[in-house]
Formats: structure tokens, C-alpha cells, sequence
């Protein structure tokens, strides 16, 4: 039996108005109102007491530990640490992680979360390519803001935005400004319009100029990828002249690919790995119809595959096969993909719904541990990046990006297993700091840069901008 509220567009449209209404009442309220920052930038920073799961395997984790931070940096992971003039963060009652890393986002459409499919409309990808057409740069970059603000409160440190809707060089640089104001590191993977015809080739152009603005940049915070249409979606003459320039650039590449069974048919994997084009730099999403030929090839390139259980599911993928992967050790990450399926950022679920894909679909509960999730989930998706030796885990000398998590909270305690709370029990509500590059982005469960309220009545408007 089919349960749907039987709202049309109409009813629904003035639900949402009357909603938007009132956070703009409220938006304006706070606004005459200071919102108070946790004071320090950060510069040097001491975290005391914390239980600390390192995913170093040569520190392993740690109860009653302390971090030291200073200037972007972890400087040292022990008990007692002797250190003068830092910032005090107490860490007593808290599980303190790596950063989590998102490693493949459609960030631009964030704002029209739920609105496909549904029965009252169309499916996903009619609902995308009628949308996309009525983007602008600013609209764009606004799904980038409330994306990656989604990201920051659930302890997404790291985003690679997947953004295949680059419909002129305006939308890359509206993006990229949007990701350098987030505060998180973030890669640009560089795609192409949604109506983009199959036979036209990406923006090689505008592809080379923005690669040499970030390097003239010489920002860590941002790095850049090609995001390809691929053999299933192009013709030879298109995806081969993509991945050349991609080698000639010095480029990663990114691409969709055994999604439906139908898609799956075409071979897309094979047709790669038979010309030498699966390695280290290739990240495949999704492949949730690949099959042992496939996983074997994979395995033997060194390429990497990128899991989003929750929206493979629901727009029809299929299941993700976990299990299989993880035992041909294949490099594997995780994603939240876009917020118009997932419903919301919530990684947590994401991590939870892979292990118990493993465990259900092979009826053996011990396939997967917590551990190796929540691995995909941090150095996993920071070695798919090729930057783990930057972040990933709580290393002295890497990048600091650190994710208290209050494991006082209801639904945490007792702290039986850390790991297997992190994965299994925790939500982004429960993330009480948020540390990114050394920074304070988020404490004792607010956000400090961004004013939620505002971007909510920013978010209704642009819906009402691209949904008629």
C-alpha cells in the first residue's frame, strides 16, 4: 500500500511559505541580538581528558588523553600533556575523532532536499534536469553554503563537491568562492551542465583556468578534479578525450558508473580497466552492480570506489556490495551524495547503513567492523583524495582537524565500545566541537560563523526560485 499525505505542489508550496515566514520573523529578531563566538581563534588549542580514537595504528586509541593544536597542526596526542598559554578545551565525557571526510556530494541543488521523487511528482532525474536549467551562479553557490553548513554541524571536515551543473564558468568561480568561505578543506570536482548533449565534451577551457588560479593560490584548503560523465553516459570519442586531458593536466577523475542493471550492461568498468585507465587517481561512485569481473579488475588497478548507501537506495540503485569490496581490499569511502534523497547530512547514518549492508547481505554479523567504516569515513577518504598524509587521522604533524563528541548525551551511555558508538549510536546532533585546520567552527553544539536562521529564509527563496 502507497501512504502519501495527497498535498499537491500548490498545498505544499504554501505550507513552505508559511513556514519561511515565520523564520524570517524570527531571523530579524535575532539579528538585533549579538551572537556570542567561543573566544580564541584557535592558534593554539589543548583538548584534555578526551577519549581519543586515533586511527593512528601505532598510537591506537586513548581514554583521559589530551591533544595539542597549534597553528593548524597536531603537535602531540598523549596523557598529560605538560603545555602552557593554549586554549583549554575540556574534553572529559567526549569521544574526540578525525574529521570526518564526505567524498562525493552534489552540493549545488542542496536546498531542494525532499523534493523528489515523491508521489505527487517526478522522478529524481526528470525533476534535476528541468530544475538545473533554471540555476544561476548564486543559486548554485547558495547549495553550497547550506550544504557544506550541513557538513560543518554533523563533523564533516572534509567535502569533494561532485558539481555537474557547471552551466558557464561563473557557476565554478560562484562554487569555489562559496567553498573558500565554509572554513572546511574541500575539492571541486569539476563536471558539466545536467543537459549537456553526450556528443560535447566538458569545459576543458575553463577547467585549465580555474587549476591555475588555485595553484597561483597556493591554498590547501582546495583542491580540484575532473568529474566525468563516463562510458556510461558518453561516447568513446567523448570519455577517452576526458580522461587524456585529465592525465595531461595532472588531474583525478571522478565518474558514476554500474549504477542500475540496465547501465550495467554497457560494461563501462571493463571497457576502463581493458585500456589501462583504472589506477590510483580514479575514484568510481556507487558501482552497485559491479560484479566479480569488475571487483577483480578494481582490485588489481588500485582505484577506489565510493559508497552513498542511503541514496542508492532510494532512487532504485540497488544495494551496495560492501562486503565484497572490503574483502578484494579495494580503497573505500563513503558519501552523503545529495541532500534532495538523503534527506539531511547525517554521516553517522551513513556509516551505520554500510556495516549493516555488509553483515545483511551476507548474513555474517562479524563481515565488518565499526572500525573499518568508521576508516572509510576518515583516512579512507582522505587517501582516495591522495592527501593522507595531510588528514585523516589524529596524527601528530597532520592537519587538525578534530570532532568532539559528546558521549554524555542520551542515546551515548554507557560508553561500552567508543568505536562502535561512534558508528552505531552517534548523530550530528551529539557533535559537540567541531575543529577544522586548527579553527573553532563549531562549540558546545552552535555553529559560530553561520546564521541558520538566515540561510533557512535564503534556502525557501531559492526553491521558489527554481521550482514552478
Amino acid at each position: 500500500m502507497s501512504h502519501h499525505s495527497g498535498f499537491d505542489r500548490r498545498t505544499l508550496l504554501k505550507l513552505g511559505a508559511g513556514l519561511a515566514a515565520g523564520l524570517a520573523v524570527q531571523a530579524k529578531a535575532d539579528s538585533t541580538a549579538s551572537r556570542p563566538l567561543f573566544s580564541g581563534s584557535g592558534s593554539h588549542l589543548l583538548i584534555r581528558n578526551a577519549t581519543v580514537i586515533t586511527l593512528d595504528p601505532k598510537l591506537g586509541d586513548m581514554s583521559q588523553a589530551d591533544i595539542e593544536v597549534r597553528d593548524g597542526k597536531i603537535v602531540a596526542v598523549g596523557k598529560n600533556l605538560s603545555v602552557q598559554g593554549a586554549l583549554v578545551i575540556e574534553g572529559k565525557g567526549k569521544i574526540v575523532i578525525p574529521g570526518l571526510v564526505d567524498s562525493h556530494w552534489h552540493l549545488w541543488n542542496s536546498f531542494l532536499r525532499n523534493s523528489s521523487p515523491s508521489p505527487q511528482g517526478e522522478t529524481f532525474f526528470k525533476s534535476q534536469l528541468k530544475t538545473s536549467s533554471r540555476f544561476t551562479p548564486e543559486l548554485s553557490a547558495l547549495g553550497v553554503r547550506m550544504g557544506l553548513a550541513e557538513a560543518l554541524n554533523a563533523g564533516i571536515t572534509t567535502v569533494n563537491n561532485w558539481s555537474h551543473n557547471l552551466r558557464n564558468p561563473a557557476f565554478a568561480d560562484a562554487e569555489l568562492k562559496a567553498m573558500a568561505a565554509s572554513g572546511l578543506r574541500t575539492r571541486l570536482w569539476y563536471g558539466y551542465a545536467q543537459d549537456l548533449a553526450a556528443t560535447s565534451a566538458m569545459d576543458f577551457k575553463d577547467i585549465q583556468r580555474v587549476q591555475a588560479s588555485l595553484s597561483s593560490e597556493k591554498s590547501s584548503a582546495i583542491s580540484l578534479g575532473l568529474a566525468i560523465r563516463g562510458p556510461e553516459r558518453t561516447g568513446a570519442a567523448i570519455w577517452q578525450q576526458e580522461f587524456a586531458f585529465a592525465r595531461q593536466q595532472g588531474l583525478p577523475i571522478s565518474t558514476h558508473i554500474a549504477v542500475t542493471g540496465e547501465m550495467q550492461k554497457k560494461k563501462a568498468i571493463q571497457q576502463l580497466a581493458q585500456q589501462d585507465l583504472l589506477n590510483e587517481s580514479v575514484q568510481l561512485v556507487h558501482a552497485t552492480h559491479a560484479d566479480e569481473d569488475d571487483i577483480n579488475a578494481i582490485a588489481q588497478s588500485r582505484a577506489s570506489v565510493c559508497f552513498t548507501p542511503l541514496t542508492e537506495m532510494r532512487v532504485g540503485y540497488g544495494l551496495a556490495p560492501v562486503a565484497a569490496m572490503h574483502r578484494a581490499n579495494i580503497p573505500l569511502a563513503l558519501g552523503i551524495d545529495t541532500l534532495v534523497l538523503s534527506g539531511n547530512a547525517n554521516p553517522f547514518m551513513v556509516m551505520q547503513t554500510t556495516l549493516n549492508l555488509a553483515t545483511g547481505i551476507t548474513g555474517n554479523e562479524l563481515a565488518l567492523t565499526a572500525r573499518d567504516v568508521l576508516y572509510w569515513a576518515t583516512q579512507g577518504g582522505a587517501n582516495m583524495m591522495g592527501l593522507g598524509n595531510q588528514f585523516g587521522s589524529i596524527t601528530p604533524g597532520k592537519r587538525a582537524d578534530l570532532v568532539l563528541i559528546d558521549a554524555q548525551r542520551l542515546g551515548m551511555f554507557p560508553l561500552t565500545d567508543p568505536v562502535a558508538a561512534v558508528v552505531q549510536s552517534a548523530t550530528p546532533s551529539d557533535v559537540e566541537t567541531v575543529i577544522a585546520d586548527g579553527k573553532i567552527l563549531k562549540h558546545q553544539g552552535k555553529l559560530q560563523h553561520i546564521d541558520v536562521e538566515e540561510l533557512a529564509v535564503e534556502a525557501w527563496r531559492g526553491y521558489k526560485q527554481v521550482i514552478i
